[in-house]
């Protein structure tokens, strides 16, 4: 009888460790699982014809040549006053060098001119414009031939001149003979017109302004053309002979530019 029960004993035992999957014992170990993950969750969707901005560090550019000019007439500066404020034989052979270096890029630069005007002539201003003395003096000469058949082609036209004036101011009566002068040599009628009734005897024909003629300053030279009442300003102030002539020119050719 006892040994019915410890049979039976043994037998249910046995049968509920085999029905236990973490049953443990010199035949048995634990295999490592790892823990499930947990289920990603997606991530939206995002709307049709939406916009996706990705940001990216700015990319370095480097300094313009203004930027850099800039920069070099600060440090210029800097090493011109350190020299002067505290002057060691370091600062004052930094700041030679720094002319020295300002000196070759200024050479270079002309070099490059000379150049680039042998490239392009058109930009060389002495090719319209001599510099040597005989062409100038050539040039000159062409120059004024224009400005005095302006002159003679205006007086064709039947135009003349008015020189609106104060007879008592000095300056005035210094410019009268000028003037008179310059209406002989080129053929030009000229007509002084005084507005303080004071006439100026150099100059051969005079009027007293009636208060019809306005003039915004005196002295003034005015273009006039009786035939057809055609006023125009010529000059103001004092004046010489060679820019009067010019400025017939200016007039004739409606300020055209003769350089």
């Amino acid at each position: 009888m006892n040994r019915l029960a410890l049979f039976i004993s043994l037998v249910l035992v046995s049968s509920t460790a085999g029905a236990n999957p973490h049953a443990q014992g010199w035949r048995w170990y634990n295999e490592f699982k790892p823990p499930p993950e947990p289920p990603s969750t997606p991530r939206p969707a995002l709307p049709q014809g939406a916009i996706v901005i990705t940001q990216s560090p700015p990319t370095p550019r480097g300094l313009t040549a203004t930027e850099q000019m800039d920069g070099f007439q600060r440090y210029m500066k800097e090493v011109q006053t350190q020299a002067v404020i505290t002057p060691t034989l370091d600062k004052v052979l930094a700041f030679m060098r720094l002319n020295q270096f300002i000196d070759g890029k200024t050479t270079d630069f002309g070099m490059m001119w000379k150049q680039a005007l042998l490239a392009d002539p058109t930009l060389s201003y002495t090719v319209r414009h001599p510099t040597q003395s005989l062409a100038k003096q050539t040039q000159n000469a062409a120059l004024i031939a224009r400005r005095t058949a302006a002159v003679k082609a205006l007086a064709g036209q039947g135009y003349g001149l008015f020189f609106v004036y104060n007879g008592k101011e000095v300056l005035n009566q210094q410019l009268a003979p000028s003037l008179q002068s310059f209406a002989h040599q080129y053929g030009i009628g000229l007509l002084g017109i005084t507005l303080d009734n004071t006439l100026i005897k150099t100059i051969e024909h005079n009027r007293v302004n009636d208060g019809k003629l306005k003039v915004a300053a005196q002295p003034a030279l005015l273009l006039v053309n009786p035939n057809t009442g055609h006023i125009k300003p010529l000059a103001y102030g004092f004046i010489s002979q060679e820019e009067l002539l010019g400025r017939f020119l200016n007039a004739a050719t409606h300020f055209e530019p003769d350089f």
